[in-house]
């Protein structure tokens, strides 16, 4: 029942009678409203509880006896209280000069009815917000899983809630590998490297670095604190883009810096990547071999003394390579034993041997998997190795100590050697099969004797190294570098590196001199100076830089052409001409 639809009560005034009263029940529903004026109302006219007092009390009595008196008067239902429904027995709603009586029980019935009512209008209003709410998550997930970027969010704990999809991307796992899931977890299992999340946590600050999957993607990560109303660290949100583009475009202008430097003045160039600094036009020709090889994974072989610079140059050629973002996995063949090097190089599984790991190990080819692996010193591998080595250039396959099936790798393999490899096949000792199967690409590192032209650009260069390791400031004059120049280096640019730590370490004084060189360097005399006696040798030097300037000025009449000759740039020869005042053509510099 609606109050807005009740019909409004009878009203009869106390003056009835009961036979009146009689016949109105007999045509009339009650409950009647009893009024002894139009603004008194003296109770309720009910049918049964009217005639079980007439029984008891006759007919003789005031129309008040047989009244209910117990009612309220309310304006609207809505404001009944709890207390009211427990005392009476009727409610009479008076509201714009109508009555309308109702039982207290039903009364509760309209009152339960506008309550569902409600209710039902108030879910079908919550539903409606919900639907829309749920629209506006499932386009806001949508927004988020279509971004370029990862995004990360976890909570103050580190407990991750959401991931996007571009996880897939980057790391090669969807977001249920993450979801659920502890910050600490995942960097325990090495899933994320370097966590900005781990240190936003720590710090409550923004923190930013780069990261590396273990699939060789490299990520520029940002992570944001949240907090909530108090202050409190609430979520962290981090963003994480892919930089390998931006790696491949700097590895890009390096290689353009590469060229660039080698387009300079033919007399002033020097070239520098990857601490290989030259000025040596026969070893600027090797790089520049390298750099065309280097995106081919065909093999290369580099040939040269020990302390060239192999290895420096088999990284140079990984760098510029497709591999770059891959490991690069240096052996030398002649640092291990010939006992271990089957192990070490291809790994063993469990209980291969005695003493062996329990759980097997990797060898170092598998290490290589995806990247480059360079087998320095390869003319001290045994023979029986050089069969499963060979296995390996050819197929690309390999198999554990104790294993029973190939695994096959993705590599490319870079050799080098000190030892004249033909005459060991000569000799039985190296295998003619895996010579030519590794020697694709055959590169020659001059010895430091034949570039002297570079012996003065690494001198300043491990100068400056070595001071800033050991906190110097260590200067070397002019004739103590003429000296330096001189030298053979049998150990090339590992020697020269050695003989320069020396002097800092040793040195007494800012400025060393040819009296503080390390002694068992030696001068071989030009033969351009006739000595008649002794002379110090400080003067003997200057003399042969005299004699060797004059007859260059002869000879070639031009700086440019005469520093191309004695192997310095042009600025030593217009330098040391003003020192010893000779006199040449200003036009022909």
């Amino acid at each position: 029942m609606d109050t807005e639809v009740n019909k409004e009560s009878l009203i009869v005034f106390s003056d009835i009678s009961i036979l009146d009263v009689k016949s109105l029940l007999k045509i009339n529903s009650s409950p009647f409203i009893v009024m002894k004026n139009h603004l008194e109302i003296l109770g309720i006219l009910e049918e049964s509880f009217f005639l079980k007092r007439l029984n008891s009390d006759g007919q003789n009595q005031e129309i008040t006896a047989y009244l209910n008196t117990s009612f309220v008067v309310v304006e609207n239902l809505d404001r009944l209280s709890e207390e009211d429904m427990s005392t009476y027995d009727f409610v009479i709603q008076h509201n714009d000069n109508q009555y309308r009586c109702y039982p207290i029980y039903e009364v509760r019935e309209i009152l339960l009815k506008k309550k569902i009512k409600s209710l039902i209008s108030l879910n079908k209003s919550l539903n409606e917000e919900l639907e829309v709410t749920r629209r506006k998550v499932k386009e806001l997930t949508q927004i988020l899983h279509s971004s370029y970027d990862e995004i990360f969010v976890t909570d103050a704990n580190g407990d991750t809630l959401f991931v996007s999809e571009a996880c897939k991307k980057l790391t090669g796992l969807p977001p249920e590998a993450f979801i659920n899931k502890n910050i600490n977890e995942l960097v325990e299992k090495g899933l994320i490297v370097n966590s900005v999340t781990l240190e936003t946590m720590k710090t409550k600050a923004i923190h930013s670095a780069e990261q590396t999957y273990p699939h060789g993607l490299t990520v520029f990560s940002t992570a944001k604190p949240i907090f909530d109303e108090e202050g409190n660290l609430y979520r962290i949100v981090s963003n994480s883009r892919d930089i390998t583009e931006l790696v491949e475009m700097k590895s890009k202008l390096n290689r353009v810096n590469l060229r660039n430097q080698r387009a300079q003045h033919e007399n002033s160039r020097t070239v520098s990547f990857n601490n290989f600094i030259t000025n040596s036009e026969k070893m600027i020709k090797v790089l520049e071999l390298a750099e065309k090889v280097a995106p081919m994974d065909s093999s290369i072989f580099i040939h040269g003394e020990t302390g060239v610079g192999k290895g420096v140059l088999a990284r140079i050629i990984h760098d510029l390579s497709n591999r770059k973002d891959k490991k690069f996995i240096q052996v030398n063949c002649g640092a291990i034993p010939s006992a271990l090097i089957e192990s070490e190089l291809f790994g063993y599984e469990s209980g291969a041997f005695t003493g062996a790991n329990k759980h097997g190990k990797q060898g170092l080819v598998e290490s290589a998997d995806g990247g480059t692996l360079f087998l320095d010193e390869i003319g001290e591998m045994p023979l029986d190795i050089q069969v499963k080595i060979l296995h390996l250039v050819q197929d690309r396959t390999f198999m554990k100590v104790g294993g029973t099936k190939e695994k096959k790798v993705n590599i490319r393999i870079i050799s080098a050697t000190n030892k004249d490899l033909k005459q060991m096949i000569k000799n039985n000792q190296f295998r003619e099969d895996l010579y030519y199967r590794l020697h694709v690409v055959p590169m020659e590192i001059p010895q430091l004797r034949e570039r002297k032209e570079d012996i003065l650009l690494l001198t300043d260069y491990f100068l400056k190294k070595f001071n800033e390791k050991y906190g110097q400031s260590i200067t070397i004059d002019d004739h103590s570098k003429l000296i330096l120049q001189l030298q053979d280096y049998p150990g090339n640019v590992r020697e020269l590196e050695n003989v320069i730590e020396q002097i800092v370490v040793t040195a007494r004084k800012p400025i060393v001199t040819i009296e503080d060189l390390p002694s068992d360097l030696t001068y071989k005399d030009t033969a351009l100076v006739n000595l008649t006696g002794i002379i110090p040798l400080k003067k003997a030097l200057e003399e042969t830089e005299k004699q060797l300037l004059s007859q260059a000025l002869s000879t070639y009449k031009s700086t440019r052409k005469m520093a191309k000759a004695l192997e310095v740039s042009q600025t030593t020869i217009m330098r040391k001409l003003g020192k010893y005042q000779f006199i040449y053509d200003e036009d022909k510099i």
